[in-house]
């Protein structure tokens, strides 16, 4: 069974929004007015090129932050660069002509270091993994600030405290690069191609400033506090141009991408084969796939189908990350998890994409419930037209018995009491014709009583429907039995005539059609509905194409509500059941 990963208890933490754009500008704004003081004011010792090189350098990591940060709002990378480009600022103070600001930079030198290991330690996710990696950021601030706050408290031993930091620094330094080069030795090919650009630059950073810090040490000549500045400017400046490659090639995706891309696809259809692409451009994974939970019958939770609906095989090394509740997915991103270490990313990612699948799927939901009720018009339509139809073929059935039997009986009649008016001189005549014309009239009324039994059952109407069908079955030349399950009463007239005409019809046609040898009748009501079952062991099959009586029949159903349907007997035969709605 595929493994979903996601976060704890469902919870897929939301893209930036409006409030994040406001912060970041807020900070963008602030960073440039702390430059524009940098170079309004210049040091006295730096002098005006000493500044720009500082402006500069705070501005590239300014800007690098502020990028960082819009793309992976979930990331602390950014956050870690602006913490970086304020350092760099507060550092730059110590050469200022204002003690509060000299105080300030003497406290903050070293702390550009310690940001920049804990940069190289945190990239790419943002977070610190591992024990060790903790404890050298941990000592790598406690020697960037305790130092100098010696240094601020007694100066006298200014000259202990920074041969104390240069030591334990370089040290911490040299530990910073054996790590992040065994993590990237590590990883595979295509994240190790991806992220060298800046680990690489960042170990070779620290390795010149360790450096610097020796010589400087070693050999503190005139000018050379000066030149290293300079040096270690330009390799701190560096580091932000090696993020910014491999921002723009690497696995660093902006997960802002698929949230616009979902705006619009929230806002007009959009081919579920597109998401494919806005994931993986997102993600920076070229094999980044969307999938869709498999709703067909006795489908595991866990298994989904690509757009295009085929079953999909999950690879073992690729990770499977839910859109939607966990424990009831609309589908998964498919990711390699090798790639992209930073899960945040592809929650980021993932919950724009289960708006977008919501309404695809709501989409075809609608085009099929539109679909349904085009075909129900369809059905309506012409189930009225052979409603219609029946009904004018039972009118001209009822006038042509009308016209062959009662009508042409009540002429006859007419004709031989016109004979017999001829005649009434005759007593003996006149007593034997009018007793053959009155023979004739209580035949022609049993003929008006069955026409019209015919039509609408006495004993219906009288009785109800339980006595009726009685009645009905015991006029069957073959056995029928008769099963109600509990007592009819009296039904609605409407329930009471379909039924009637139900059974009827299932009869019929087990006799005419079926060569039926006996039939059984079950009626029951059950939860405000009249049920019928009809079973013959004849030799129907209830695949049978129906006839017109049969459609006829089923339309009557339909009209009030019902159901009927044809099913097969094991063994032989054919069982009609309907249900009729009670209200």
């Amino acid at each position: 069974m595929t493994r979903l990963s996601g976060p704890p208890g469902g919870r897929v933490p939301a893209a930036g929004g409006s409030g994040l754009r406001d912060a970041l500008v807020g900070i963008g704004i602030l960073m440039a007015a702390l430059c524009l003081v940098e170079l309004a004011v210049p040091s006295s010792s730096r002098g005006l090129g000493g500044s720009l090189l500082d402006g500069a350098l705070v501005a590239v990591y300014t800007v690098t932050g502020l990028l960082a940060w819009s793309r992976r709002p979930h990331n602390r990378i950014g956050r870690l660069m602006l913490l970086t480009a304020l350092a760099l600022w507060a550092s730059r103070t110590q050469d200022d002509d204002l003690p509060a600001l000299r105080i300030l930079g003497t406290l903050t030198s070293s702390l550009p270091l310690a940001l920049l290991l804990h940069l190289l330690l945190a990239f790419p996710s943002g977070r610190l993994t591992g024990r060790t990696a903790r404890a050298v950021v941990t000592v790598a601030y406690l020697v960037s600030v305790a130092p100098q706050i010696v240094v601020v408290l007694r100066p006298a031993a200014t000259e202990v405290a920074w041969t104390l930091q240069a030591a334990v620094g370089v040290g911490t330094l040299i530990v910073t690069i054996v790590l992040c080069g065994r993590g990237v030795a590590r990883m595979p090919a295509l994240p190790r191609r991806q992220l060298l650009p800046f680990v690489g630059y960042g170990c070779a950073a620290l390795a010149v400033i360790a450096a610097t810090v020796l010589v400087l040490h070693l050999d503190p000549r005139p000018g050379a506090q000066q030149a290293a500045d300079v040096v270690q400017s330009v390799m701190l400046g560096g580091l932000p141009i090696a993020f910014l490659v491999g921002l723009t090639f690497g696995a660093f995706g902006r997960a802002g991408e698929v949230a616009e891309a979902a705006a619009g696809i929230v806002a007009a259809s959009v081919e579920p084969a597109l998401l494919d692409a806005l994931a993986a451009r997102a993600l920076g994974d070229p094999g980044a796939r969307v999938l869709w939970a498999s709703h067909a019958e006795g489908a595991a939770p866990s298994r989904f189908v690509d757009s295009g609906g085929r079953p999909v095989a999950v690879p073992t090394e690729r990770g499977l990350w839910p859109i939607g509740a966990p424990e009831a997915p609309t589908g998964a991103l498919l990711y390699d998890r090798e790639l992209i270490a930073d899960r945040s990313l592809v929650a980021t990612v993932s919950a724009p994409l289960g708006v977008a699948m919501d309404k695809q799927r709501l989409i075809v939901e609608l085009r099929s419930a539109v679909q349904q009720l085009q075909v129900a018009a369809e059905e309506l339509q012409t189930s009225r037209r052979r409603i219609a139809v029946a009904a004018d073929a039972e009118r001209r059935r009822i006038a042509q018995d009308l016209h062959d039997g009662a009508q042409q009986r009540i002429v006859l009649v007419g004709i031989d009491v016109q004979r017999l008016a001829r005649q009434a001189s005759d007593p003996s005549y006149v007593r034997s014709e009018s007793a053959r014309i009155a023979e004739h009239c209580a035949s022609l009324l049993d003929e008006l009583r069955g026409l019209v039994e015919g039509l609408l059952p006495s004993r219906l109407q009288d009785d109800g429907l339980e006595a009726a069908i009685t009645t009905l079955a015991d006029r069957i030349r073959i056995p029928v039995r008769v099963e109600v399950a509990s007592p009819l009463g009296r039904l609605d007239a409407a329930v009471e005539s379909t039924g009637y005409y139900v059974i009827a019809e299932a009869l019929t046609n087990a006799v005419k059609h079926a060569d039926a040898r006996q039939i059984v009748v079950v009626v029951a009501l059950h939860d405000g509905r009249l049920q019928i079952a009809v079973s013959d062991d004849g030799k129907g099959a209830a695949g049978a194409v129906p006839g017109f009586g049969m459609r006829s029949l089923r339309d009557r159903v339909e009209t009030l509500g019902g159901t009927v349907a044809l099913e097969p007997v094991p063994g032989g035969g054919t069982t009609l059941r309907a249900e009729l709605p009670l209200g």
